[in-house]
């Protein structure tokens, strides 16, 4: 994805890139440096692990699933794999290191190639608006409110989604 950038913009992209890989490659884990990409990079990764940590208790085994992408889930899992997977949204991706919770979808299972279940983050809004009106957004607290099984792939499940 090069998006419409110059040249110039673009090789800063590279030179930045390159900067950050060799900062990263010239750590060790004893230099003062290491708790920078400690809450960096990894705080991203325990962040993005934090619904199947949540769900499943990082036992895979525990999807729906599962049984259909055995590797996948357990990349998931894996807090040393970068996927992510939100049981709730029924959404697979890959983290963006932006310091968010970005990340990019994917669409088809990279072991299998099989094509992934598609997102059910409209079907969990429109449940929301259902009980709490037409403004609800998806940062609201009041979705903290909503039944325990909108906490898992459970209310999809139960809807045959």
């Amino acid at each position: 994805m090069t998006r419409n950038l110059t040249d110039d913009e673009f090789a800063q992209e590279i030179e930045s890139n390159l900067t950050a890989i060799e900062r990263l490659a010239a750590f060790h884990r004893d230099e003062a440096g290491w708790d920078e990409i400690w809450e960096g990079m990894f705080a991203i990764m325990a962040g993005h692990k934090a619904a199947v940590r949540h769900a499943f208790g990082l036992d895979p085994r525990r999807s729906v699933l599962y049984a259909e992408f055995p590797d996948l889930l357990w990349s998931a899992c894996d807090p040393q794999h970068p996927i992510a997977y939100d049981p709730v949204f029924r959404e697979f991706g890959m983290p963006v290191f932006d310091g968010g919770p970005s990340r990019m979808t994917l669409p088809f299972d990279p072991w299998s190639g099989k094509k992934l279940p598609g997102s059910v983050r409209d079907a969990y809004m429109d449940e929301a608006e259902k009980r709490f009106g037409p403004d609800i957004g998806i940062l609201d607290q009041i979705l903290d409110t909503l039944p325990q099984e909108f906490r898992s792939e459970a209310w999809w499940i139960a809807r045959d989604l």
